[in-house]
């Protein structure tokens, strides 16, 4: 018996160990995608870039004119679709996570848009976390994850709540002019850099309870519901 045990505690440390020490190559996770087969990965390392822009279904969507990217500083624009849902549960990310990508000697931008849920639950981003004019068709939730360098939702568009509850900003946290439509969730959620907010605009009820901002903060301009920030705040206390 004694031994059964023994023997029994070593395995599950075994087990522990390899799923400690489970690594996945970023660019597996994009063939997956490009297959067409959902993404589900838990208590996993992301080793590489994970480019969203690059998928094999991306489109031009905008082609500048030479006019217009000489004196208005138009780019070309490409889009990537996400089709299929995105699963990530106590993951860590190791290199960029990448929905929006600018090369700007060649003045061309890359976006990556997803029409299925996308959950990042309990994750950590150690690098570079790219969102910038992402558009998310399905459930979008970021609860409980860390963001070590500024998180980049500039210009994003949420077509159902999404959830930042619990999450951790350690660096800037940029929704500069972030659609955010009811149900959105900021729940104990903190921010020890930059939270920008400028121009963004929520619809209520909006969940803000317990957030914590140990940096600056930026609300100007920002509406729920047409009213300002502010005058959110003082209605709602």
């Amino acid at each position: 018996m004694k031994h059964a045990l023994i023997l029994l505690s070593l395995l599950f440390g075994l087990a522990i160990t390899s799923i400690a020490q489970s690594k996945v190559k970023a660019s597996d996770i994009i063939k997956q995608i490009n297959e067409g087969r959902e993404v589900t990965y838990t208590n996993i390392e992301v080793e590489g870039n994970l480019d969203l822009t690059d998928l094999q279904n991306r489109t031009e969507a905008h082609h500048a004119t030479r006019w217009l990217r000489h004196f208005d500083g138009d780019d070309d624009t490409f889009v990537s679709t996400v089709k299929v849902s995105l699963t990530f549960t106590n993951c860590t990310f190791l290199g960029d996570v990448l929905a929006y990508y600018h090369m700007d000697h060649n003045r061309e931008t890359f976006i990556a848009n997803f029409e299925k849920g996308v959950v990042f639950k309990n994750c950590n981003f150690n690098r570079a976390s790219e969102f910038k004019y992402s558009e998310f068709e399905g459930v979008a939730s970021f609860t409980g994850s860390t963001f070590k360098e500024e998180a980049n939702f500039k210009y994003a568009e949420f077509s159902s709540g999404p959830s930042f509850a619990s999450a951790k900003f350690e660096d800037g946290a940029n929704f500069k002019y972030t659609q955010f439509p009811v149900e959105t969730s900021f729940q104990q959620a903190t921010f020890y850099g930059l939270a920008n907010f400028k121009y963004s605009k929520f619809r209520s009820p909006i969940n803000i309870e317990s957030v914590a901002f140990k940096g600056s903060e930026d609300f100007k301009y920002t509406r729920i519901d047409g009213k300002s920030f502010t005058s959110y705040l003082l209605e709602n206390k």
